[in-house]
C-alpha cells in the first residue's frame, strides 16, 4: 500500500497505525528498534525534531519501506546526470516497469 506523506505528523500516524495493526505496544517497538518509549510516543505524535535515523529504525522493524518521488528532468542529459550522481552516491535506482519512470529506493527492502 502506498501512502503520500506531507508532514512528520502524517509519518508518525502511519507508524502508529502499522504498529497497532501488528499488535505492538510502544514499549515493545521501542525495545525492538533500540529506541525508548518516549521517542516512539514523540514520533507517533508528530514531534518535528525527531531524529530521522531513529525513525528509519522504527520503520525497518515495522516493515515500512521508504521511496522518494524525485522530479524527473525533461532533458535527456539532465536525466543522465541525475542518474549518474545518484548511482555514484550509492543510491539504488529501480526502473518502474509500469510507468517507465525511475523509483529511488532508500532502504534495504
Amino acid at each position: 500500500m502506498k501512502v503520500n506523506i506531507k508532514s512528520i505528523k502524517e509519518m508518525g500516524a502511519v507508524g502508529k497505525a502499522v504498529r497497532k495493526s501488528q499488535d505492538f505496544d510502544q514499549r515493545t517497538l521501542g525495545d525492538f528498534s533500540n529506541n525508548g518509549i518516549n521517542f516512539v510516543s514523540q514520533f507517533e505524535n508528530g514531534k518535528s525534531t525527531v531524529q530521522i535515523g531513529r525513525v528509519l529504525e522504527i520503520f525497518e522493524i515495522l516493515g515500512i519501506g521508504i521511496t522518494l518521488d524525485l522530479p524527473v528532468p525533461f532533458n535527456t542529459e539532465d536525466k543522465k546526470k541525475l542518474t549518474m550522481l545518484l548511482e555514484k552516491s550509492g543510491v539504488n535506482i529501480v526502473k518502474d516497469l509500469v510507468l517507465h519512470e525511475h523509483s529511488i529506493i532508500t532502504s534495504d527492502h
